[in-house]
């Protein structure tokens, strides 16, 4: 294989890059003609959720009031906006559960 010159070199990079644009266009036309992303917002409205074809998680926009909210709290809001999204139905509510552990609670995640 020969080497190319930093000229060559340099209209290589160029084509790839106008490849991964016309790639990038065509997947952004797929994906519309797929559908279209929907929007779920918590019932307060401090969380929006959109998701689109497939369960794909478009984004996830939270308010001003959300940081009125300990971490906890808005994580279950959170996770309770994409299970509404992705399912169309509310999640249920979290059953309490004793800890008896001595770790602070803003060290903990429920995944």
């Amino acid at each position: 294989m020969a080497e190319l010159s930093n000229p060559q070199l340099i209209e290589e990079m160029r084509w790839r890059l106008r490849e991964i644009e016309a790639r990038k266009a065509e997947n952004a036309k797929a994906l519309a003609a797929a559908g279209e992303f929907s929007e779920v917002t918590s019932p307060d409205g401090v969380v929006t959720v959109t998701v689109g074809p497939g369960g794909v998680i478009g984004e996830v926009r939270l308010t001003d009031k959300a940081m009125a909210s300990n971490a906890s709290a808005l994580g279950e809001l959170i996770t309770a906006t994409i299970r509404r999204a992705l399912t169309g139905k509310p999640a249920p509510r979290p059953v309490p559960v004793e800890d008896d552990h001595d770790e602070p609670i803003d060290t903990v995640f429920d995944l």
